[in-house]
């Protein structure tokens, strides 16, 4: 999971430059060589904040138990369990995108497929209320791919030969796509997104956007614990105790959400979601069914079955457990976001769990990039860059919070003040725990 940070454009730059003191005046390049090109050397992928899962499987490697794990990266805060919601929404796919073609969502396609062991033909249905007020369904036919879109103020399914199979429903409703309750059972494959759902249902409904265009949405409604089941956030080889700990810190993530958000978090907003969390990184990563398959699938599946409802808690607080690939051997405080220290996001080190172990050495627990002279300079606006100057804050476990570039365009000397976070996306970096040289 990886909290997502807007990147500024270069036009923003010069805005930037002048709130934070953009410097320019007279007088010769340096005097000593300005160098070539600047090294970045790094550590860590993702925020930092909360629980190293490369650390986590460190620890686990070397006899950590699930509940040591979640003490240590979250200050001493213990898994127990809580009381959970019985279902979940999943924002699968928002109105303002379509990921697969591009721009904003015009339909939503879905096909169904058998599942594993289970026969049938991957047969499923699709209710909706018609124009009179009456809820219809109907059964569609398993591999062959259907468009739900809206049509006449309602909503209605397509074939590939664009022959309208159902619909419309009344005036700004939708349709609920059903799979599991199917005999057989079948799966839900999504072709714009890649995913399959196994269990729960599809709600796909309507919003109208800021251009007065009525699209859809889709949200997946899933069992909570099945919904864990799907998340592709660690590979199913790590180790047992630390899949156990990222299914942990995951539910609790997810009820917090539930609990802060409530189920249906920006329905009001055309762009929002209708859900209770994101099927993204910008939440947590939810790949659907193909998670729980094969081998390392079903160590997973048993990760989150073993845990039953163990969430963070710290005294009777239930954690927000944020979490990141790998903290480059120092986690750090959510301060760095601007919000007043807690105590169940410490900065400490954690080094050597954070290097993993086994089949999963963590590859970027250190990381170096080359960058130009010219290119950095050229990103910010200054010419061709001579001179880098940070700024780190101990409880950052080690992180840029401020970058500051000097540089000459034009035979005159100028310089920038940037944050880390906007310097790391802008350079491609894997976190903002860095040092630049020379």
């Amino acid at each position: 999971m990886l909290v997502s940070r807007r990147v500024r454009t270069v036009a923003a730059v010069g805005a930037l430059a002048v709130a934070l003191g953009l410097l320019t005046g007279p007088g010769d390049p340096p005097a000593e060589a300005a160098p070539r090109t600047f090294t970045i050397v790094g550590g860590g992928y993702g925020h930092g904040i909360g629980m190293s899962q490369y650390g986590a499987h460190g620890m686990a490697l070397r006899g950590a138990s699930a509940g040591r794990i979640i003490s240590y990266y979250y200050g001493g805060a213990q898994a127990r369990p809580a009381t959970l919601p019985a279902t979940i929404r999943v924002g699968l796919l928002q109105a303002d995108r379509d990921p697969s073609a591009g721009g904003r969502l015009g339909r939503v396609l879905v096909k169904g497929v058998e599942v594993p062991g289970k026969g049938g033909s991957g047969r499923f249905s699709v209710s909706g209320v018609t124009p009179g007020g009456r809820t219809v369904r109907r059964g569609l036919s398993g591999h062959t791919t259907f468009s739900i879109k809206p049509e006449s103020g309602g909503t209605s399914v397509f074939d590939l030969s664009r022959r309208r199979v159902f619909g419309p429903t009344r005036a700004g409703t939708g349709v609920v796509v059903r799979f599991q309750t199917a005999l057989p059972p079948a799966r839900l494959s999504l072709p714009q997104t890649g995913q399959q759902l196994r269990w729960g249902r599809l709600d796909v409904h309507l919003v109208r956007d800021n251009r007065g265009v009525t699209r859809p949405r889709a949200v997946a409604v899933i069992p909570f614990n099945r919904y864990l089941r799907g998340l592709a956030e660690v590979p199913g080889s790590f180790a047992n105790e630390a899949l156990r700990a990222q299914a942990i810190a995951a539910r609790s993530f997810a009820l917090v959400a539930v609990r802060s958000r409530t189920q249906r978090w920006g329905y009001g907003r055309w762009d929002g979601c209708d859900c209770a969390v994101y099927a993204t990184v910008r939440d947590q990563h939810y790949a659907g069914y193909a998670k729980e398959q094969g081998y390392y699938g079903s160590r997973w599946v048993a990760a989150v079955r073993g845990t039953g409802s163990l969430v963070v808690r710290y005294g009777s607080r239930v954690v927000q457990a944020f979490y990141s690939s790998s903290s480059g051997g120092y986690t750090s405080s959510n301060a760095q976001w601007g919000s007043s220290p807690l105590p169940w996001f410490p900065s400490r080190s954690d080094d050597p769990y954070d290097r993993g172990g086994g089949a999963h050495r963590n590859p970027n627990f250190r990381w170096k990039k080359t960058v130009s002279a010219a290119a950095l300079g050229a990103r910010l606006g200054i010419g061709t860059a001579t001179r880098v100057r940070e700024t780190k804050l101990p409880s950052w476990g080690g992180r840029v919070s401020r970058v500051t570039v000097e540089g000459v365009k034009g035979g005159r000397r100028t310089s920038v003040t940037v944050t880390g976070t906007w310097f790391r996306k802008a350079y491609g970096l894997k976190s903002t725990k860095f040092h630049i040289s020379p």
